[in-house]
């Protein structure tokens, strides 16, 4: 793989159906680029009144980061369209171009005093700090609402498996699952962008009572059990699977809490080389080791296909939003085929390719860089949208209409 679309990663929807009532949306890590493609995304969703819809969200890193944001400036609710386009997304667009969520600089001489030893040994724990203070996090799972339901998808070291938190779960069904996690929001959204070495391991302490035995078939409750350890150890879930689709579909299964299902996969090109630790947290970037990056690139093609060959034989009703297409080759996939003027209104070929190579980091983009990532997520949204649910999305939108 070389970060490049393929033509089995190119967008596939479900053609000629209109979208049903209960929308579900797995948000990809991939640090800052992701976090503002997914705002993209959302603004699209908005212009058609449908974050109303939205019964389940899935997230991972950057996903998770965002989406704990947006939760937050919504006063812990899920925003309707109106307050999405008119509040949240204009004050999310100033807060992330404002400062760092993640850096060096944006620590400080000040958080150098203050985090002192953490940033050797609790990175993961500053970032949830700094998520509080840069993006506006706040509150617990136990604040969110129970519509839609959100999963914060992570990896535990323990055990391998996919640690997910939610406002009454968390766990895995190796090591049990607990029904009354209080976690902070910022932490939970934190472990899950935690990068291996990087970033490193998100410590969590655990309660000592109240956990369950499940049937990894069902989820169903079995019997209580004694948790195995009283801490955890959470990496970043793009270790486990970066898209964030475990919870909502597993090949041929269908879906689960949500009737059509929005991919928004903003993972990013594999990088060169990867690089050490400490040079990836003083350049600011969320590259691992080289080994982790090729695994995370290839579980990342897998997953993508799996999906795919699911919508293609109908036993998934959704679409597949992949960063780095651009509206032509949305419609040479879809075989559109369209006056070369029409082109002129957005994105060139050769910038929906410089929005997938924006680097992987928790780093603030510039005004330009925000408005490029976010109205590519907004137009690829649209064209995917447009050219494979056409009953329901039967006219495109246009990005310089919210401009």
């Amino acid at each position: 793989m070389d970060g490049a679309p393929d033509k089995d990663e190119m967008s596939l929807g479900t053609a000629g159906k209109s979208l049903p009532p209960r929308i579900g949306l797995a948000l990809s890590g991939g640090g800052v680029r992701a976090a503002v493609f997914h705002l993209g995304v959302l603004r699209r969703l908005a212009c058609e009144s449908l974050l109303e819809g939205v019964s389940s969200v899935s997230t991972v890193s950057g996903g998770s980061l965002v989406t704990a944001a947006i939760f937050s400036q919504a006063g812990m609710k899920w925003p309707t369209s109106v307050d999405y386009l008119q509040l949240v997304y204009p004050e999310l667009r100033r807060r992330i171009i404002a400062a760092d969520l993640f850096t060096l600089r944006s620590i400080g001489w000040s958080g150098l005093a203050e985090f002192n030893l953490r940033l050797i040994r609790g990175r993961a724990l500053v970032l949830a700090a700094m998520l509080e203070r840069v993006w506006g996090v706040f509150g617990r799972l136990a604040d969110l609402p129970d519509a839609p339901q959100w999963f914060i998808n992570t990896t535990c070291i323990d055990t391998g498996k996919n640690w997910r938190f939610s406002k009454r779960e968390m766990g895995d069904w190796t090591f049990g699952r607990h029904y009354a996690p209080d976690v902070p929001v910022a932490v939970a959204a934190a472990a899950s962008a935690a990068v291996p070495y990087v970033i490193g391991a998100m410590p969590l302490s655990l309660p000592v009572t109240g956990w369950w035995e499940t049937d990894p078939a069902t989820s169903k409750q079995t019997h209580m059990k004694p948790p195995p350890k009283i801490q955890v150890r959470l990496w970043d879930g793009g270790a486990y699977d970066n898209m964030g689709l475990e919870v909502l579909t597993k090949p041929g299964r269908g879906l689960r809490s949500c009737d059509f299902l929005i991919c928004s996969d903003a993972s990013g090109a594999l990088p060169q080389s990867g690089d050490r630790p400490l040079a990836a947290l003083l350049s600011g970037r969320l590259s691992g080791p080289r080994l982790f990056d090729v695994a995370g690139d290839q579980i990342r093609a897998l997953r993508s296909r799996m999906l795919i060959a699911d919508i293609s034989a109908g036993t998934v009703d959704g679409v597949l939003l992949r960063m780095g297409n651009s509206v032509r080759a949305v419609d040479v996939k879809s075989g559109t085929t369209r006056p070369a003027s029409f082109y002129d209104g957005f994105q060139s070929d050769e910038q929906a390719q410089l929005a997938l190579r924006h680097p992987t980091d928790l780093k603030a983009p510039s005004e330009s860089q925000f408005d490029v990532l976010a109205r590519h997520g907004f137009e690829i949204a649209d064209a995917t949208l447009t050219t494979y649910v056409p009953a329901r999305f039967p006219k495109s939108s246009s990005w310089s209409d919210l401009t």
